[in-house]
């Protein structure tokens, strides 16, 4: 079984990458750009937007430049490949962290209305999430969550209660079937047989809706059911195919919880707002983020160590240490500026390729396979050339 935090590690640079890609893709489009263009993000899923307490924008991240916030996006990544659970500086840090998550909702619902990142590829966005929701996630969340949308019948309830307890629990669900039966008629309960299948379903429903095992349900029973009712009773998306804003909203929801996304950022302003400097002085090093951004002024630099950084350890896995990026960005690969995305995973690809050859660095399957097969193929032939001049 594949390393789980490795797993995560792998999630979040698929999620950065993601993020680039809006940043270029935004960026290709205008027609002239400062150095302080920020691109604007509009979450517009309203079903999305109702489970998080987040605006559509992301407060603080919409307050600075995409050159920032590339740097920022370093600087929580270089943190996290060390600790995922380590706590963030700043509300620009959780709220760069946080809009990964709404980037990858937005380019998700552009993709539902045909507008694509990846040129190549028109379900990128949405083939991410649900592989992270695999690889992170319950399987049944990865099938589209779809137990509470089945056509349930009492049997087909029971199948779903959790192994452990299926028996005590078979008690409580008829006594719940009754008791509510009851409630909703004031009469004496028939036979639940007698039922009709439209109001036992909603019964069914709050019975899992409300109980508190509600991740421990039997998920080979949920593949069952699938195959029995077929994909389209799913609340979320059960495929890179499925249609619907509402779905992928539901579906998106959950990686929150994955990833682990604070949303504490939003309880105050920053300092970049404030009436009166003074008033500074009175707010909490964690709502201080204006001396971070000087930190983050050189497009080049930010973007090309970041994106070093992704390549690198996507390609490594678990053999990863932040002191190889170094030797690693100091061979020889470009005399040009290279300020494009594309052209900078070229040359980190090069780079990497390299150095993990000289060096006699393994690779990593996962990442590498999801890199240059299913992402980018076209980075295959600069990691190769890599390798073969690293073996020189």
């Amino acid at each position: 079984m594949l390393d789980y935090l490795l797993l995560k590690r792998v999630s979040i640079c698929k999620l950065m990458l993601l993020a680039l890609m809006w940043i270029q893709f935004d960026e290709n489009s205008q027609n002239q750009l400062t150095p302080d263009y920020s691109s604007s993000l509009q979450v517009e899923n309203l079903t999305w937007l109702g489970k998080t307490s987040v605006g559509e924008d992301v407060e603080h991240f919409c307050d600075i430049s995409n050159t920032n916030r590339i740097g920022v996006w370093g600087e929580i990544l270089k943190l996290k490949l060390v600790d995922l659970i380590t706590d963030l500086p700043t509300c620009l840090h959780d709220a760069s962290w946080f809009a990964l998550l709404a980037i990858t909702m937005m380019l998700v619902d552009k993709e539902l209305d045909r507008v694509y990142v990846h040129p190549q590829y028109e379900y990128f966005s949405r083939t991410i999430a649900l592989e992270i929701l695999a690889d992170l996630g319950d399987y049944y969340l990865a099938k589209g969550h779809p137990y509470l949308d089945f056509p349930l019948t009492l049997e087909d309830a029971k199948s779903l209660l959790p192994v452990n307890k299926k028996q005590e629990l078979e008690i409580e669900l008829e006594k719940f079937i009754i008791d509510t039966y009851e409630d909703d008629f004031d009469d004496e309960a028939p036979d639940v047989r007698q039922f009709s299948s439209i109001y036992l379903q909603e019964i069914l429903k709050e019975f899992f809706a409300e109980s508190d095992w509600h991740d421990d349900i039997n998920q080979e029973a949920v593949v069952q059911l699938q195959d029995k009712y077929g994909s389209q009773y799913s609340e979320g998306a059960f495929s890179a195919e499925t249609d619907g804003h509402e779905r992928w909203g539901k579906t998106l929801v959950f990686l929150k919880k994955f990833i682990g996304m604070d949303s504490s950022f939003i309880e105050s302003q920053s300092d970049l707002f404030l009436d009166d400097e003074s008033q500074a002085a009175d707010l909490p090093d964690y709502f201080c983020i204006e001396s971070h951004l000087e930190r983050w002024q050189d497009r080049t630099v930010v973007l090309s160590r970041l994106v070093h950084t992704l390549v690198y350890f996507l390609l490594v896995g678990q053999n990863y240490h932040p002191s190889h990026l170094e030797d690693l960005m100091a061979i020889p690969a470009s005399s040009r500026t290279i300020s494009s995305l594309q052209a900078c995973l070229g040359v980190a690809a090069y780079r990497s390729g390299y150095y993990m050859a000289a060096s006699n660095i393994p690779e990593s399957e996962v990442g590498r396979n999801w890199l240059l097969e299913k992402a980018f193929p076209d980075l295959l032939n600069f990691y190769q050339t890599g390798r073969l001049s690293g073996k020189q």
